[in-house]
Protein backbone atom coordinates (compact mmCIF):
# COMPACT_ATOMS: atom_id res chain seq x y z
CA UNK A 1 0.00 0.00 0.00
CA UNK A 2 2.55 2.62 1.22
CA UNK A 3 4.70 1.63 -2.34
CA UNK A 4 1.71 2.04 -4.44
CA UNK A 5 -1.13 3.98 -3.09
CA UNK A 6 0.83 7.28 -1.56
CA UNK A 7 2.85 7.62 -4.85
CA UNK A 8 -0.45 7.64 -6.36
CA UNK A 9 -2.92 9.46 -4.86
CA UNK A 10 -0.26 12.34 -4.62
CA UNK A 11 0.41 12.14 -8.32
CA UNK A 12 -3.78 12.16 -9.21
CA UNK A 13 -3.27 15.38 -6.40
CA UNK A 14 -0.45 16.64 -8.25
CA UNK A 15 -2.50 16.57 -11.77
CA UNK A 16 -5.52 18.25 -10.50
CA UNK A 17 -3.68 20.89 -9.37
CA UNK A 18 -1.60 21.29 -12.50
CA UNK A 19 -5.51 20.74 -15.01
CA UNK A 20 -7.16 23.18 -12.39
CA UNK A 21 -4.23 25.98 -12.97
CA UNK A 22 -4.48 25.79 -9.00
CA UNK A 23 -0.93 26.63 -6.77
CA UNK A 24 1.23 23.19 -7.14
CA UNK A 25 3.68 23.76 -3.82
CA UNK A 26 2.14 21.51 -1.76
CA UNK A 27 0.95 18.83 -3.97
CA UNK A 28 4.47 19.02 -5.63
CA UNK A 29 5.72 18.28 -1.78
CA UNK A 30 3.62 15.79 -1.03
CA UNK A 31 4.52 13.72 -4.75
CA UNK A 32 8.19 14.18 -3.98
CA UNK A 33 7.62 12.93 -0.22
CA UNK A 34 6.11 10.05 -1.24
CA UNK A 35 8.68 9.03 -4.15
CA UNK A 36 11.08 9.34 -1.53
CA UNK A 37 9.67 7.59 0.84
CA UNK A 38 8.49 4.79 -1.19
CA UNK A 39 11.81 4.35 -2.66
CA UNK A 40 13.37 4.08 0.32
CA UNK A 41 10.71 1.14 1.40
CA UNK A 42 11.15 -0.66 -1.85
CA UNK A 43 15.33 -0.55 -1.37
CA UNK A 44 14.50 -2.21 2.71
CA UNK A 45 12.31 -4.62 1.17
CA UNK A 46 15.09 -6.07 -1.60
CA UNK A 47 17.76 -6.08 1.39
CA UNK A 48 15.34 -7.15 3.61
CA UNK A 49 16.88 -11.04 3.88
CA UNK A 50 20.60 -10.06 2.40
CA UNK A 51 23.79 -11.43 4.05
CA UNK A 52 26.89 -9.05 4.79
CA UNK A 53 30.06 -11.42 4.35
CA UNK A 54 32.92 -10.83 7.33
CA UNK A 55 35.97 -11.72 6.81
CA UNK A 56 37.19 -14.17 9.83
CA UNK A 57 39.69 -16.56 11.02
CA UNK A 58 38.55 -20.32 12.05
CA UNK A 59 35.52 -21.26 12.21
CA UNK A 60 35.88 -22.31 16.40
CA UNK A 61 37.78 -18.87 16.83
CA UNK A 62 34.88 -16.95 14.98
CA UNK A 63 32.48 -18.74 17.26
CA UNK A 64 34.06 -17.81 20.31
CA UNK A 65 34.10 -14.46 19.40
CA UNK A 66 30.64 -14.22 18.62
CA UNK A 67 30.06 -15.75 21.80
CA UNK A 68 32.30 -12.98 23.72
CA UNK A 69 30.84 -10.41 21.70
CA UNK A 70 27.06 -11.52 22.40
CA UNK A 71 28.12 -11.78 26.14
CA UNK A 72 29.46 -8.10 26.27
CA UNK A 73 26.28 -6.39 24.75
CA UNK A 74 23.70 -8.46 26.77
CA UNK A 75 22.60 -10.55 23.41
CA UNK A 76 20.71 -13.99 24.11
CA UNK A 77 22.30 -17.00 22.17
CA UNK A 78 18.89 -18.76 21.08
CA UNK A 79 20.37 -21.05 18.80
CA UNK A 80 24.08 -22.29 17.96
CA UNK A 81 25.77 -24.77 16.74
CA UNK A 82 28.83 -25.33 13.73
CA UNK A 83 27.29 -23.82 11.03
CA UNK A 84 25.45 -20.75 12.81
CA UNK A 85 24.41 -18.84 15.80
CA UNK A 86 20.92 -17.28 15.85
CA UNK A 87 20.98 -14.06 18.78
CA UNK A 88 18.10 -12.28 19.98
CA UNK A 89 19.02 -8.87 21.00
CA UNK A 90 17.09 -7.40 23.80
CA UNK A 91 13.50 -5.15 23.03
CA UNK A 92 14.57 -3.02 25.36
CA UNK A 93 18.02 -1.66 23.18
CA UNK A 94 15.54 -1.18 19.75
CA UNK A 95 13.28 0.88 21.79
CA UNK A 96 10.20 -0.66 21.76
CA UNK A 97 9.20 -0.22 18.35
CA UNK A 98 9.89 -3.99 17.36
CA UNK A 99 8.93 -7.17 18.20
CA UNK A 100 11.65 -8.74 18.21
CA UNK A 101 14.98 -8.66 16.48
CA UNK A 102 17.54 -11.37 15.58
CA UNK A 103 20.95 -11.67 14.48
CA UNK A 104 21.43 -14.60 12.22
CA UNK A 105 25.21 -15.37 11.65
CA UNK A 106 26.14 -18.50 9.18
CA UNK A 107 29.81 -19.68 9.65
CA UNK A 108 31.04 -20.16 5.57
CA UNK A 109 34.90 -21.59 6.08
CA UNK A 110 36.71 -18.76 7.59
CA UNK A 111 34.55 -15.92 6.94
CA UNK A 112 31.14 -14.97 8.52
CA UNK A 113 27.68 -14.04 7.14
CA UNK A 114 25.38 -11.84 8.78
CA UNK A 115 21.92 -10.74 8.72
CA UNK A 116 19.50 -8.90 11.07
CA UNK A 117 15.52 -8.88 11.06
CA UNK A 118 13.49 -6.87 13.10
CA UNK A 119 9.74 -8.94 13.20
CA UNK A 120 6.35 -6.93 13.47
CA UNK A 121 3.17 -8.16 14.45
CA UNK A 122 2.52 -12.04 14.04
CA UNK A 123 6.19 -12.41 13.65
CA UNK A 124 6.68 -11.21 10.04
CA UNK A 125 9.83 -9.66 8.93
CA UNK A 126 9.40 -5.70 9.48
CA UNK A 127 11.34 -3.84 6.54
CA UNK A 128 10.53 -0.26 8.32
CA UNK A 129 13.50 -1.63 10.60
CA UNK A 130 16.14 -2.34 7.71
CA UNK A 131 18.17 0.92 8.05
CA UNK A 132 18.65 0.03 12.04
CA UNK A 133 19.38 -3.30 11.55
CA UNK A 134 22.10 -1.79 9.46
CA UNK A 135 23.51 -0.26 12.47
CA UNK A 136 23.27 -3.45 14.23
CA UNK A 137 25.31 -5.28 11.73
CA UNK A 138 27.93 -2.31 11.52
CA UNK A 139 28.42 -2.92 15.25
CA UNK A 140 28.50 -6.35 15.40
CA UNK A 141 31.47 -6.37 12.37
CA UNK A 142 33.40 -3.50 14.38
CA UNK A 143 33.13 -5.31 17.38
CA UNK A 144 34.40 -8.68 15.32
CA UNK A 145 36.91 -7.39 13.04
CA UNK A 146 38.45 -5.83 16.88
CA UNK A 147 38.30 -9.02 18.69
CA UNK A 148 39.94 -10.72 15.78
CA UNK A 149 42.94 -7.88 15.75
CA UNK A 150 43.35 -8.59 19.41
CA UNK A 151 43.40 -12.40 18.53
CA UNK A 152 46.17 -12.02 16.00
CA UNK A 153 47.99 -9.47 18.55
CA UNK A 154 47.94 -12.56 21.16
CA UNK A 155 49.72 -14.75 18.59
CA UNK A 156 52.59 -12.60 17.95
Amino acid sequence: MFVIAFPFISFMEFNSDLTKNEPIGISLIFLTLSLILSSLLIYSILNLNTLKRIKGLSRGQNTNLIKKIAEKNNWNIYSSNQQMTILNLNWKESGGFDWGKQLTIIYDGTDVLVNCISFGLHSSPSPFHWFVNKRKINKLKTEFESGIKNVLQQRL
